[in-house]
């Protein structure tokens, strides 16, 4: 990634501060990055595409076009921007283990950096229960945006679990070393073509925020604040499309009716 690139891709996300190879702005750089690009798959299951990972393609999606995409989207543009901002990072194959009674196959990519004092966990493409910031590797119970994580050896390799009330609930495990970013295309094909795959067929859109997050599934809009929850179910194609633009910042995106009512071509 060029520099005027990064410039670009910092401006998108609202980053504004001086950049330091430190824990602070990579801290910063993760939840500003949360905040204001969202996880997408509306070009999957809208119309069964299979998401570039070109970084140019990513570029003028996620920064030019304001869109967001999914995991395997966000994190190749973010490792592109981090590496053209100077951090030593590698991508890493992913399990995700929440709410799984089975050790499931690799199907997510994150990013893991290296900083002065030891290795951190980086991830902007995965919601839910994951870590919204910067996560140690080399320490175990840990807060991160408030919430309590721990990361401990299991099996060869690195599992991260997060505190559910009284328990430990896992959350992600990997083996800590780089994987090709071409056998990513591998994984990034299954995830969009399998039907078995929540992302192939089911419209998932999420977005953290400074008070909590806001998550479309379908057509139900669930917006978290503290304590409090608000759960509104969408009436109509209109409905969608004003709640991607009001709540996400996702503006002109058309939709799989969208296609059928013109008969034409696509501009999402």
């Amino acid at each position: 990634m060029k520099q005027e690139e990064a410039k670009a891709y910092l401006k998108r996300i609202g980053y504004t501060e001086d950049i330091q190879k430190d824990k602070e702005t990579l801290n910063g750089l993760i939840r500003a990055h949360l905040e204001q690009v969202p996880f997408e798959n509306l070009d999957v299951c809208e119309f069964g595409e299979v998401p570039s990972l070109d970084e140019g393609k990513l570029f003028e999606k996620i920064v030019e076009k304001n869109r967001g995409g999914y995991c395997f989207e966000l994190n190749t543009l973010f490792l592109a921007l981090l590496r053209a901002l100077g951090f030593t990072v590698y991508p890493v194959a992913v399990r995700v283990l929440w709410n799984r009674d089975i050790l499931p196959p690799v199907s997510h990519m994150a990013l893991v950096v290296r900083l002065s004092d030891g290795k951190y966990l980086c991830d902007v493409g995965y919601g839910g229960p994951g870590p919204k910031g910067l996560l140690s590797l080399g320490t175990s119970v840990q807060e991160v945006a408030g919430e309590c994580f721990q990361v401990r050896e299991r099996a060869e390799e690195l599992l991260v679990e997060r505190a559910h009330g009284e328990i430990w609930k896992a959350v992600l495990q990997f083996h800590d070393q780089p994987f090709l970013q071409q056998d990513f295309q591998l994984l990034n094909f299954y995830c969009a073509a399998n039907p078995a795959v929540i992302f192939s067929h089911k419209r998932v859109v999420n977005l953290c925020t400074a008070a909590g997050s806001k998550a479309l599934t379908e057509m139900e809009l669930v917006i978290r604040e503290g304590e409090q929850t608000v759960r509104r179910q969408l009436q109509n194609e209109k409905e969608l499309k004003t709640c991607l633009e009001e709540e996400f910042g996702l503006c002109n995106i058309k939709t799989k009716q969208d296609m059928q009512t013109a008969g034409g071509s696509r501009s999402i």
